[in-house]
């Protein structure tokens, strides 16, 4: 008796390995995998600008990393990229948790985040982009596309949704440039339900065609079905959170399993059964401090994490 309907997945041939790095860049789903491998010691880096949702804003972020520090100009963000909100000051090129007292101290913070991240993504790696809608804001004022409104007025913006063709265009140039990384693209299954259950699936649809479109042009994109997963293999509201848009932590358990046998090499297996255990004990917490007994446990996982990591660097 058949109780689910599973998504077949095939392994790609060529997959990665604890001697590769990983950047995710996207929804707040990319941030759930990509936290995941942070904690299993992969060499990875999450959201350099913070959670981004539309492709737009995502591709203007993989502009930025890729021509940090080059001959084309671009050397960082410059008091102009400042606005004020009511949090602090931020970009629009960024999520709200950027935001800082002063345009000094963001500017501070955003900058060196940029050349740090620059330098991980022209490491030439692995990059998973998680797309979480269609729908774009344009600020009317500059006529950028937003990654963020950070809660100024509405009518400052006007609300679209992207075609198809804008969802393929926002990343051909780079994957094209790039041919020697590996792209993983997804569609977060978490939902976007403000606008209504049948404006989230236009969206959700609209990333899926455009993500085809790039699977089918460029030999090294590929395409992870988190967003069929969950809503096939996991149809049950049991496996989302109480708000009934984001899964749930066992649902994004399931998920990140399927995402390691999708993408990492069997050699690397065991390695990581090995990182899951001291991971497991590094989040144990000590209840008896200053105890022989404490002191042995603190020097078991502390031998243990230091075997792991000479295998894995």
């Amino acid at each position: 008796m058949k109780l689910t309907t599973p998504v077949g997945i095939k392994p790609l041939e060529r997959r990665f390995t604890y001697k590769d790095n990983i950047l995710f860049i996207g929804s707040c789903f990319a941030e759930e995998m990509g936290r995941r491998c942070m904690d299993r010691y992969f060499d990875a880096m999450v959201n350099p600008f913070g959670v981004l949702f539309n492709p737009c804003s995502i591709s203007d972020c993989l502009r930025l990393l890729d021509g940090y520090g080059t001959n084309s100009g671009q050397y960082g963000f410059i008091p102009e990229d400042v606005i004020e909100t009511s949090e602090g000051f931020c970009s629009f090129h960024h999520h709200g948790s950027f935001c800082r007292r002063t345009a000094e101290e963001f500017l501070e913070n955003a900058n060196s985040e940029l050349a740090g991240s620059s330098e991980f993504y022209n490491r030439k790696g692995w990059l998973v982009i998680t797309l979480g809608t269609a729908f774009v804001y344009t600020d009317r004022k500059s006529g950028m596309i937003v990654s963020n409104c950070h809660k100024l007025p509405a009518d400052r913006f006007e609300r679209s949704m992207l075609d198809a063709d804008r969802v393929y265009e926002a990343f051909s140039q780079y994957v094209a440039g790039c041919p020697e990384r590996q792209w993983i693209f997804t569609v977060s299954p978490v939902r976007h339900l403000a606008d209504g259950l049948h404006a989230n699936q236009l969206s959700k649809a609209t990333l899926l065609i455009g993500i085809q479109r790039l699977v089918e042009r460029f030999s090294n994109v590929h395409y992870f079905p988190a967003y069929e997963i969950m809503l096939d293999e996991l149809r049950d509201y049991r496996f989302y959170a109480e708000d009934m848009m984001h899964p749930s932590k066992q649902a994004a358990d399931y998920i990140f399993d399927r995402f390691m046998d999708y993408l990492l090499a069997d050699s690397d297996r065991p390695l990581l059964r090995e990182a899951e255990k001291v991971y497991g004990m590094m989040q144990h917490r000590i209840l008896n401090p200053g105890t022989p007994q404490a002191a042995q446990f603190e020097y078991q996982r502390k031998i243990a994490l230091d075997a792991l990591m000479a295998k894995i660097r």
